[in-house]
């Protein structure tokens, strides 16, 4: 069961995304920036370590039911493929549909999904550590109708990795027969913007079809702002992940009356009770006065950040793809200090300076976390090597 595309397609996604990274350079476009890509990808992270560690339980959700309560066991073919792929389709537009019109799944399965305000193939990982269990809910008549749970997940994996390729700018618009079928960047830039007419449109995985069929499809038109109605505005990981789940709490503590508090819950976002103000529609963006969330610290802390950045991601990676060899308690330690890791950076790309003294602390622990997954004379000499070379740097940089 630990067999994972996602995990394996990693490199891939990295190398595309330098990819796009040298498009941009030879044609002057700026897709990309730093902060904002750093915080796109510390999303990711965190949403990947948390899923190693609870993301059992939601596959331990479908093979119970596949166990004991499927009607058939469907043999695995290249025609049970076929069908199982269009299935897996069919109810991720019915997931991604309700996390966009239930606040509750909104607000903890995919908000976070939204909140960036460029839009490169960084934003494609950018996802919700919290959305996993949820969205499993949605397939779980697979496994009634008798899909075995890992034909299940390497489907469902493939799905989610076609999804990657249309987080971009850099393909305008495809052949009419492909557009007609299936999601392509251009619709799916429609589906990340925040204008009114975009708003709760284009909600496929792979294939457009079920947007046409079911009356969410909308073209591409005027260029999409991209983000969300209230922007999160924060490099934090940890905080982008926990804001709106906050948000709505406070809402639902300050509705009146034990029914309207459920409506906050499992109505549309932006309703609220008629003496409230009644539903609040999403405003229609202001390009005179629109200017994106861009604080940053100077370039010398910048250019450090960057350098720990990749390091978090060696280790990151390492864990992902050696989780097994580890117990419980080591998972945690681990899984830990990644966030803690990309929060703290995240802390230091918003200019934070009264954090700088908690990243020399975050520099020793993280080489001995070199120790612990290198117990040899490599793992002391990159942990020791990351303390001086490091500490020296963040000094400079301070």
């Amino acid at each position: 069961m630990d067999f994972n595309p996602v995990i394996l397609s990693i490199p891939l996604y990295f190398l595309l995304i330098g990819f796009e990274l040298i498009h941009q350079a030879v044609t002057k476009v700026k897709s990309y920036r730093t902060n904002d890509a750093i915080t796109n990808i510390s999303c990711g992270i965190t949403s990947q370590v948390t899923a190693a560690l609870w993301g059992v339980m939601s596959i331990a959700m479908y093979q119970y039911v596949f166990e004991f309560w499927s009607v058939a066991t469907i043999p695995v073919n290249l025609w049970t493929n076929i069908a199982l792929f269009i299935l897996v389709d069919f109810f991720y537009y019915w997931f991604h549909r309700a996390s966009h019109e239930i606040n509750f799944l909104w607000n903890t399965a995919h908000v976070v999904h939204h909140q960036s305000e460029d839009y490169n193939l960084s934003v494609a990982l950018r996802q919700t550590s919290f959305g996993g269990v949820f969205s499993m809910l949605f397939y779980l008549p697979l496994a009634f109708m008798g899909f075995n749970t890992l034909s299940f997940l390497a489907i469902k994996g493939l799905n989610l990795i076609y999804q990657f390729w249309i987080h971009t700018e850099a393909i305008k618009k495809l052949p009419k027969w492909f557009e007609a079928i299936f999601n392509t960047p251009s619709h799916h830039r429609v589906h990340h913007g925040r204008n009114p007419k975009y708003i709760d449109r284009n909600h496929a995985g792979t294939l457009i079809i079920w947007d046409r069929m079911f009356g969410t499809f909308q073209p591409e038109e005027e260029k999409p702002t991209y983000g969300v109605t209230k922007p999160t505005n924060t490099w934090n990981p940890v905080w982008a992940n926990i804001l709106p789940v906050v948000d709505m709490s406070k809402q639902v503590i300050a509705t009146p009356g034990f029914v309207n508090k459920l409506k906050v819950l499992f109505y549309k976002p932006g309703w609220q009770p008629e003496e409230q103000g009644g539903y609040q529609a999403a405003p229609e963006v202001d390009s005179t006065s629109y200017v994106k969330y861009d604080i940053h610290p100077q370039a010398r802390m910048i250019r450090y950040i960057l350098g720990q950045f990749i390091m978090v991601l060696a280790i990151t990676s390492l864990f992902l793809f050696t989780q097994a060899n580890y117990e419980l308690p080591q998972k945690l330690l681990l899984a830990g200090f990644i966030i803690w890791s990309v929060l703290q950076l995240g802390l230091l790309l918003e200019n934070r300076k009264n954090w700088i003294l908690m990243e020399f602390l975050r520099i020793l622990i993280a080489s001995v976390v070199f120790v612990f997954l290198f117990p040899n004379q490599l793992g002391i000499g990159i942990g020791i090597g990351n303390l001086i070379v490091f500490s020296a740097w963040l000094f400079k940089a301070k």
